[in-house]
């Protein structure tokens, strides 16, 4: 049985409909769909957890959304298999600052400022391989507008699903399926 990987976006958990829709699009294989607490933890120990859990469970391949995209982004310092991101977050610093609005002050400012070290220490330098980057990515993303700096920043990506009126939240998720069989 193969396994496969997703990775939430923030403010949602590992059992969300996304976790559920790949489940049910791959019933022979086992998603492995861990939550994470983006306020509380440390972004380098949610990579870590993910690295020990790409070593044990060998997934066939990653999909992350928004926050959970950029993860899988990050994954490739250490997977060489496919990663799908879905509409990935590129400036987690600046987007993080404002999607926690209302957060308690002194906690969150401690966090972005983890998030800023782990940009410039893991995100920045990354390499994927040639190809291993694939995205589904809304024309209509509200929350973080144009996905073509993205698209710049990893050149040697491969498939590239443009989907529109779906917006950030990219619900028409079961359109991908044909794309994540590749």
């Amino acid at each position: 049985m193969k396994h496969l990987l997703y990775i939430h976006g923030y403010g949602s958990t590992g059992n969300a409909i996304k976790a559920q829709k790949l489940q049910a699009m791959f019933p022979e294989a086992r998603v492995i769909a861990p939550t994470f607490d983006y306020d509380r933890m440390s972004p380098f120990d949610i990579l870590q957890q993910l690295k020990e859990l790409i070593a044990t469970e060998r997934p066939a391949f990653i999909l992350g959304s928004s926050t959970g995209g950029y993860y899988a982004l990050c994954c490739t310092s250490f997977y060489d298999g496919p990663v799908w991101c879905i509409n990935p977050v590129r400036d987690i610093f600046n987007t993080l600052r404002r999607v926690a609005v209302g957060k308690p002050q002194a906690a969150m400012q401690e966090r972005l400022r983890q998030y800023g070290d782990f940009d410039r220490e893991v995100f920045q330098r990354l390499q994927p391989a040639d190809g291993q980057l694939r995205f589904a990515l809304s024309t209509d993303d509200e929350l973080l507008g144009d996905h073509r700096p993205l698209l710049d920043r990893f050149p040697n990506h491969g498939t590239v699903v443009w989907k529109d009126h779906c917006g950030h939240r990219f619900f028409r998720f079961d359109e991908l399926k044909e794309y994540l069989n590749e």
